[in-house]
């Protein structure tokens, strides 16, 4: 099947706005307040690209789904697992320099985590699994209720247990994109599971408060209906104006660019801060570490580039 190009520009911007917000975060302490994110009771804009690659990841997902449904179940479920084993390695192996602990969840862990949620509810209706998303929002309740939220508090994202409250917006991706399939990005279905995630954002945010740090009901909605937005404008840029190759690229290899980012730059910033024992962030005024975030993502993309021609060469020769 062939690839849905608007949702890899998408995705290609949501890994370089995690990179670009990532960055900042390690180097500076004086941050300006439009680029914190992560802050405790707060939201910020840099709190949405998280789950903006998240609901691209579901928006993929439909069409990864589609590609192989002629698969045996075995052969399914092997290209299933293989994913979601690289994605866990990869967390894994990063996890002590991306959430602070050893086996801690990050970006990857939980996306990999989502990843085999959303394959199990792929077979679901969407209406069961509107009734599903609606129905773990109503289990935050729960655990606000008994005073439960604390287990969220000391984990890099809120750790393991907020990855159930993270699932909505993968999964509303997943809905979105089998809409793109069957019919068109604005098709019946897609109108109403967005406008029925509106209405749950009315609806606990009445309740609860925006905090991504607990990834509250209210928080998780108002992400899943950003990032539809942002996808809107992406779908109307490319299908009318151009289209970047420079963001499908990256789009078409988002963890490879996650990964290069730890090993040229996060990895041995991590080491210089533990021989120095230093503490991170870093008191780099922030413009300085701005402009080494975008440093790092023309480096991160020519680095890719490179590799693709040296590999291609090989081939050639082998």
């Amino acid at each position: 099947m062939a690839r849905y190009q608007p949702i890899d520009v998408f995705r290609g911007v949501a890994i370089l706005g995690m990179v670009f917000f990532s960055i900042p975060l390690r180097l500076s302490s004086n941050l300006p307040d439009i680029l914190r994110h992560n802050v405790w009771g707060a939201v910020h804009l840099g709190d949405f690209i998280l789950p903006m690659f998240l609901f691209a990841s579901g928006l993929s997902l439909a069409f990864f789904i589609e590609k192989y449904k002629k698969e045996t179940k075995k052969g399914f479920r092997n290209k299933v697992f293989s994913r979601f084993f690289r994605l866990a390695m990869i967390g894994i192996s990063l996890s002590i320099f991306s959430a602070y602990g050893f086996l801690e969840m990050d970006e990857v862990i939980l996306s990999a985590l989502l990843f085999l949620a959303c394959i199990f509810l792929s077979r679901v209706n969407w209406k069961i699994n509107i009734v599903i998303i609606f129905l773990i929002n109503l289990f935050y309740f729960i655990i606000i209720f008994y005073d439960f939220e604390t287990i969220f508090i000391g984990h890099y994202l809120g750790g393991y247990p907020a990855a159930l409250f993270y699932l909505p917006i993968m999964l509303t991706g997943l809905l979105i994109g089998k809409g793109i399939i069957k019919n068109h990005l604005f098709c019946k279905n897609n109108k109403i599971i967005i406008t029925m995630i509106f209405l749950f954002f009315i609806l606990f945010y009445t309740f609860i408060p925006l905090n991504k740090m607990t990834a509250t009901p209210s928080f998780i909605m108002l992400s899943v209906l950003f990032s539809f937005f942002i996808f809107i404008v992406v779908e109307l840029i490319t299908s009318k104006f151009f289209i970047s190759k420079k963001l499908i690229f990256i789009g078409k290899k988002p963890i490879s660019y996650w990964l290069l980012m730890y090993i040229t730059f996060l990895i041995p910033l991590w080491f210089y801060v533990e021989l120095s024992r230093k503490n991170l962030p870093l008191n780099i005024h922030w413009e300085i570490s701005l402009t080494i975030s975008l440093g790092l993502i023309i480096f991160l993309y020519l680095f890719m580039k490179l590799l693709e021609r040296l590999l291609s060469i090989k081939k050639q020769y082998y």
